[in-house]
């Protein structure tokens, strides 16, 4: 698991988001989102030194060698604007985007990180992730996701044109979402059920998850909390980092 060290001074920020899922439902609720991202992101610049990305940024990521999906290109010009700035930008996969390859690295200078990672930030230990596949449970989805991370499988849908293949790709996300139950509270309970289980034997003092797309606060013990983000299809949250306080907002 990756391991980083953050040091924060003074006013100095760091700020924790994802879900945002470009592309989801369609592309004019999408371009609203993506409008309203872009006016969080410059209400926060002042000060902002950590940038975190929970994933699933986009409803329907797929990149070929030499092709990526086409939109948003507000949010990548912001996102790589403020890595010019000297941001630090960091994007945990999420299981909707994790099929990145080195686009975000090259083009946009940001950390790309296919699983959780620990931070430190000053005096506090942080476990970090998306939050999906972790913990007891979901037994078919982990099953699917070790076949859509294998390497031939990925390397079979790359010989899809990519007009098929990201209409495809889009036309399932949406599918698989439309005929489900919203699974928000069983996946916070999962999440947090597995961060009172790392808790047991390797102490954090923050767990910070996505991919619930229910925002939450809850203690572990008295010496450490689960936090989730949220999202930004039905809400609009993030965890802001300032001057040792852990603070979830609404933007």
């Amino acid at each position: 698991m990756k391991k980083i060290t953050i040091s924060l001074k003074n006013n100095d920020k760091a700020c924790f988001l994802g879900d945002f899922h470009f592309g989801s439902p369609n592309h004019i609720e999408s371009k609203k989102r993506e409008l309203k991202i872009l006016s969080f992101l410059n209400s926060i610049e002042s000060n902002l030194k950590e940038l975190f990305l929970l994933g699933d940024i986009f409803d329907f990521w797929f990149e070929y060698k030499e092709v990526v999906p086409k939109g948003f290109t507000r949010f990548l010009g912001k996102i790589t604007e403020l890595s010019d700035k000297g941001v630090n930008i960091h994007l945990i996969l999420g299981n909707h985007d994790m099929w990145v390859l080195d686009y975000f690295q090259k083009e946009l200078g940001i950390n790309v990180y296919p699983d959780k990672i620990k931070i430190r930030i000053n005096n506090n230990l942080l476990l970090v992730g998306h939050g999906d596949a972790i913990g007891k449970g979901d037994l078919g989805y982990k099953f699917l996701k070790l076949i859509f991370k294998n390497k031939i499988s990925r390397f079979l849908y790359r010989w899809i044109h990519p007009d098929i293949g990201i209409k495809l790709g889009i036309y399932l996300s949406n599918r698989k979402k439309n005929g489900t139950k919203d699974y928000s509270i069983i996946n916070n309970e999962r999440i947090y059920n597995y961060c009172k289980q790392i808790e047991n034997t390797n102490h954090h003092d923050y767990y910070i998850f996505g991919h619930s797309h229910q925002p939450i606060e809850k203690k572990i013990n008295s010496n450490s909390k689960y936090i989730n983000v949220g999202d930004w299809i039905k809400n609009s949250n993030y965890l802001v980092v300032k001057n040792e306080q852990f603070q979830l907002k609404s933007f």
